[in-house]
């Protein structure tokens, strides 16, 4: 009776370690290197594998031979259709880029392929960031400093929205040195996965550039070269009309052709993300009137979605109002924020 006790606990012991064994994802590289843990993505040319000795590692797809997963995960075809029966088994062939599948299907092109993840990704994916910079110093000379700015992207398969905006004003001894905002709009739709038509508003307000509001309405096609969790980045170009608003100069309106460009990529395992933006108008009455703004900086996640930012802004404006101080701005920030998305 004992041998018998034994020999299923035993037996109970090697099937659940079998079990286990064959449990994990496995990928081999083209150099005959083997790795074994969790599948999370293949999207944009990388494939992100989850070790328990690495963490997640991302790995560059053309140096796949083959992959597999003894769970379900799911494809996203470029048209937007998801595969229904999912993917137990891949290869990924170099020379003919094809991507088999268990039960067999014959295979499918890679190229036709958008992603692959362990789930379905959600109908809609958002990422919302806000940020805080407030300074005060009292002694020999009282200045403060009040700064905040706030993002909201919410991502479908073929649109994308945008919201922001940003307000800054500062003062020393009880007298204002700066006094800004802006808030803006964007919708891009995607007519081809990587091509997009974009509708966007801006509007700026400036005491010291003697800008009342500035109000820009503009359309234009754009281009998706990277979108990732890693790494984004897009390009777009288009006409705009500006009214601009001024508190003493006189009012302007006219068309103007713009630009957008917004570029983020993360580094060392997410442990800082480097960013830039930039966008500006030249008129199409006159050449000489331009301006371009650019944001860049680096941020570090800290704990939870608690991040802070060190960040440079620099906004030039070839013919401002004869009243503006100065043509450019430059400020450098230190901001506290928080990051939240699915």
């Amino acid at each position: 009776m004992n041998k018998i006790i034994t020999f299923t606990s035993w037996f109970i012991v090697l099937s659940f370690t079998t079990i286990m064994g064959v449990s994990a994802d496995e990928i081999v590289l083209k150099n005959g290197d083997k790795l074994t843990g969790e599948f999370v993505q293949l999207e944009e040319g990388t494939l992100v594998f989850e070790t328990e000795y690495a963490g997640e590692i991302s790995i560059q797809s053309d140096q796949v031979d083959r992959m597999t997963t003894d769970q379900p995960v799911v494809i996203t075809f470029d048209d937007g259709k998801t595969s229904e029966d999912k993917v137990f088994f891949g290869r990924l062939i170099d020379d003919d880029k094809r991507l088999e599948t268990a039960p067999s299907t014959g295979g499918v092109s890679l190229s036709t392929v958008k992603s692959i993840y362990k789930e379905p990704k959600p109908p809609i994916q958002f990422l919302g960031r806000a940020n805080v910079g407030i300074t005060s110093t009292k002694g020999n000379a009282d200045t403060d400093q009040n700064r905040l700015d706030a993002e909201l992207i919410a991502r479908t398969e073929q649109q994308r929205f945008t919201i922001g905006g940003a307000y800054n004003r500062e003062k020393a001894d009880d007298d204002v040195t700066a006094s800004n905002w802006k808030a803006y709009g964007l919708y891009d739709y995607f007519f081809q996965p990587k091509w997009f038509f974009n509708a966007n508003t801006l509007f700026e307000h400036d005491e010291f550039a003697d800008l009342d509001l500035r109000s820009t309405f503009g359309a234009g096609v754009g281009h998706q070269f990277f979108e990732s969790d890693d790494l984004n980045l897009s390009a777009s170009a288009g006409i705009s009309y500006i009214f601009e608003d001024y508190m003493i100069a006189e009012n302007k309106e006219f068309p103007a052709a713009q630009w957008l460009v917004n570029y983020d990529q993360f580094f060392f395992n997410e442990f800082v993300q480097l960013f830039h933006s930039n966008n500006g108008f030249i008129s199409l009455e006159n050449g000489s009137n331009w301006k371009i703004n650019t944001r860049q900086g680096l941020r570090f996640p800290i704990y939870k979605g608690l991040i802070t930012t060190l960040q440079y802004n620099y906004d030039y404006q070839n013919e401002p109002s004869p009243e503006a101080e100065s043509k450019w701005d430059s400020t450098f920030l230190f901001l506290l924020g928080y990051q939240f998305g699915n």
